[in-house]
């Protein structure tokens, strides 16, 4: 029994001493299953540690990899790493209890992120070591963003986004970086892809085609003549641009061109006309004054303006020149004809004829210096009493003043219709020989109840 208590106490002597002389060599050392990174520290001193760590991270290696492909390798010496370690090690070092050290043997420590805030790397060199191994955006594509576009027939739409092959450098140094903290000797870089800032998604995407289809949609009818014409949302869609400052436009210039196509169906200026005479039956009206057509230039801003305001309307376009109402038919029933061939005149309201009378028109092209009326259409733009006209003969080639009692001009070229008491007689073929400058010669006592009858605005047939 002595014998074993003997033992039992030189047993615990030594294990006493050896774990005493434990305390004193972990006092200097780091205790066992201790790693800093990558790297073993066990059983190692302060400074030792460091050496080891300084030296294993300078000689690590990092391959750099695409989408499996190996862009290049790397070490950390080549990037001239700056490792700070002195101080996390001493803290490290300074926070171990070397009472403790046989606990070390049956665990592990491990400080795995120390490295990320202790080892300094110049961005400069490793921007170039990257650029060596080829590592740049230089020739890589660029990411899209998502955009709206147009199309003939198809209209807006939106083009989505595209990722291209540019990559979040900064991202890519990261993982580099925290590679080399964790001992990772390959770095993937296929998810640091730049991606774009705007896709189909985003808001001011949504929100700009929730504009356009507003804008687009809305219904503008034009009563021409009485024929409701309704835009065409496609020609809407072709019209509308954004600015600077994605502020909806829409292009006049293109309102301008389209209202063009709708003179050329629906106007009547400039226009060859079918009428039906008293003496000769359906005659061809060749073009004058008379006429309509849409006026082109307000009517453009006008639709723009209708179409900003996003409200469906329904309005006659805005009109210039003469004879404009609603069925389309700028003669209408009242008219003044002048048949040329039977130097005859005729004035017709609402369809009834009012008054017929023989005329005298331009000299003919019989006479050496023939000065014929000009057939076409027109309408009256005056009536004025006691007018003096003025001229030149042009078969005596002098300056004439010639008062008349009525006078009713209709065309731009000093054309009328009025009185001419100097003539003995109307009709027949006297505009052969004694026919006026281009006028229309009346009789007196009709030119004076056809200037009653009449208003400003009233076509004059011609032909």
């Amino acid at each position: 029994m002595k014998k074993t208590f003997i033992i039992s106490l030189i047993t615990l002597i030594i294990l006493g001493v050896a774990y005493s002389a434990g305390i004193g060599y972990y006092a200097e050392k780091f205790q066992a299953n201790t790693t800093f990174g990558s790297v073993d520290i066990s059983n190692l001193t302060l400074q030792e540690a460091q050496a080891k760590i300084e030296e294993e991270l300078n000689n690590e290696t990092i391959t750099i990899k695409e989408n499996g492909q190996t862009l290049g390798t790397f070490t950390v010496s080549e990037l001239n790493g700056q490792l700070n370690t002195e101080e996390v090690l001493t803290s490290t070092y300074n926070s171990q209890n070397p009472t403790e050290w046989l606990g070390g043997y049956f665990s592990s420590v491990e400080y795995d992120h120390a490295l990320m805030d202790n080892l300094e790397i110049n961005d400069e060199d490793l921007t170039a070591v990257l650029a060596e191994i080829g590592l740049t955006n230089s020739d890589r594509e660029a990411a899209t963003n998502a955009y709206i576009d147009y199309q003939d027939g198809r209209g807006y739409f939106v083009q989505d986004a595209s990722n291209g092959t540019q990559l979040d450098l900064d991202e890519v140094k990261e993982l580099i970086v925290t590679g080399l903290q964790d001992g990772t000797e390959e770095v993937e870089i296929n998810q640091t892809y730049l991606e774009p800032e705007v896709t189909a998604e985003s808001e001011e995407i949504q929100s700009l085609m929730n504009r356009i289809e507003e804008l687009t949609s809305t219904k503008i009818t034009l009563d021409i003549a009485g024929n409701q014409v309704t835009i065409p949302q496609e020609k809407i869609e072709e019209w509308l641009y954004f600015d600077s400052e994605n502020n909806p436009v829409f292009d006049q210039n293109l309102i301008y061109e389209y209202l063009g196509t709708l003179n050329d169906q629906y106007a009547t200026y400039n226009s060859y006309r079918s009428f039906n005479s008293t003496l000769q039956g359906e005659v061809t009206v060749d073009p004058g004054t008379l006429g309509w057509s849409i006026y082109r230039d307000e009517e453009a801003a006008q639709i723009a303006a209708d179409l900003l305001a996003g409200e469906d309307i329904t309005r006659q376009p805005i009109i210039q020149g003469t004879g404009y109402n609603s069925n389309g038919d700028d003669i209408g029933g009242t008219y003044v004809e002048v048949d040329l061939a039977n130097q005859m005149m005729y004035y017709y309201r609402d369809g009834v004829k009012m008054l017929e009378t023989a005329i005298v028109s331009g000299m003919g092209n019989n006479h050496a210096v023939p000065t014929p009326t000009i057939a076409g259409a027109y309408s009256i733009w005056n009536k004025e009493r006691d007018a003096t006209l003025v001229g030149i003969n042009q078969q005596r080639g002098n300056d004439y003043e010639q008062p008349v009692s009525y006078w009713l001009p209709f065309d731009d070229t000093g054309q009328g219709i009025h009185d001419a008491n100097w003539q003995a007689n109307f009709g027949g073929d006297i505009y052969q020989y004694a026919g006026s400058q281009g006028c229309i010669n009346t009789p007196p006592g009709m030119m004076a109840q056809l200037f009653e009858l009449v208003e400003v605005g009233t076509p004059v047939i011609i032909f």
